[in-house]
């Protein structure tokens, strides 16, 4: 089993402009073939992400809708990259981190146990948005350089 994921961004990287949108029918698809139906929803506030559970496969996702597309907003679709997400758990939402090679969950702490997709699902958790990465400001050390 893989997580996909279908996105929606401002294509200028200013996500704090308001927007309303209503995306109709979309789909996620691997060679043709349709994986995750989507549905229609609207589009309020920018990212937006949705995640599906699919059976596992290697070709590249693509994704089609019948809205016409928006000139401020850029769609994309894949499979969910290494990275820190929120989470959302029984618990109440954490954070915890997805190695893409292995497959595999962990939590915040380095003692957390691993888990992967089934057990994920299992344990009734589901991925809210990634954890959006700092920007490091480069030191005077290497301005000065």
């Amino acid at each position: 089993m893989n997580f996909v994921y279908f996105k929606a961004e401002n294509h200028q990287q200013d996500n704090t402009v308001p927007i309303n949108l209503m995306v109709e029918d979309v789909v996620l698809m691997r060679d043709g073939e349709v994986i995750a139906g989507l549905g229609d929803f609207k589009i309020t506030h920018l990212p937006l992400y949705i995640y599906r559970a699919v059976p596992t496969g290697f070709r590249k996702i693509e994704y089609k809708m019948k809205t016409n597309s928006h000139r401020r907003v850029m769609f994309s679709a894949g499979y969910l990259k290494t990275g820190d997400y929120y989470v959302e758990t029984p618990d109440g939402e954490q954070t915890m981190n997805f190695n893409a090679l292995s497959g595999l969950w962990t939590g915040e702490h380095e003692e957390d146990q691993l888990m992967d997709n089934y057990a994920f699902l299992n344990e009734g958790y589901a991925i809210n948005r990634p954890v959006p990465r700092v920007k490091k400001k480069r030191s005077e050390s290497e301005i000065a350089r």
